[in-house]
């Protein structure tokens, strides 16, 4: 087991609204964590300060040196629209890779449930389900370590998430995932972060038993 990312003593408000009182967490290789908590407890600002999209106002998250994190877009970026889902999914690798990507972006779509007639089809033009799974595939097809995913669940169609708990069950990467979907975070994490009162309490267990 290898610490991926550690948060010591966070401190953090919303406006004058404090969300995190000297806050500790530590996340390691292989976690597949469910963060639950009422809304405006602080989820998704946690999730900015993780990724380091902005930083806490006191404390320290410490990152491991070989640390690839991936938060799942919440909205496909409209500048894809016009693209097809080969290339929008071509388009998260790196410039060098990408020449050399067409048997990687195949197999991950295949995985994930797309025909091959599918990979040509507009962006634009894909129904809400396909535009999540290629959210999803977009995130993970670097292989990154460590993947934060914001309330995957919502407006999924049962197909996709079908699609999705399979994925999740096989994925090497550690992941955090907020989600109000008890039946869901049962099937897919095995850690519970409860964030109350301004702190985490952590349990070794899914939602349910926790």
């Amino acid at each position: 087991m290898t610490t991926l990312l550690q948060c010591f003593r966070l401190t953090h408000r919303a406006g004058t609204k404090p969300l995190f009182d000297k806050l500790d967490l530590t996340i390691n290789s292989g976690d597949r964590i469910g963060l639950v908590g009422h809304n405006g407890s602080g989820k998704s600002t946690l999730f900015s300060l993780l990724s380091g999209a902005e930083p806490p106002e006191a404390g320290e998250i410490a990152r491991a040196g070989d640390l690839m994190l991936e938060t799942v877009e919440q909205f496909i970026d409209p500048g894809l629209r016009g693209h097809t889902l080969a290339d929008a999914l071509a388009a998260k690798l790196p410039v060098e890779e990408r020449a050399f990507s067409e048997y990687k972006v195949a197999m991950l779509l295949a995985r994930l449930g797309f025909v091959e007639r599918e990979f040509e089809h507009r962006v634009g033009d894909l129904s809400g389900g396909q535009q999540n799974r290629l959210m999803f595939a977009r995130a993970v097809i670097n292989s990154p370590n460590l993947i934060l995913f914001d309330e995957p669940t919502n407006h999924l169609d049962l197909r996709t998430l079908l699609y999705f708990e399979d994925f999740l069950r096989g994925m090497a990467a550690a992941y955090i995932l907020i989600s109000h979907d008890r039946q869901f975070l049962d099937a897919v994490t095995d850690r519970t972060l409860f964030l109350r009162d301004q702190h985490i309490l952590s349990f070794q267990l899914p939602y349910s038993e926790a």
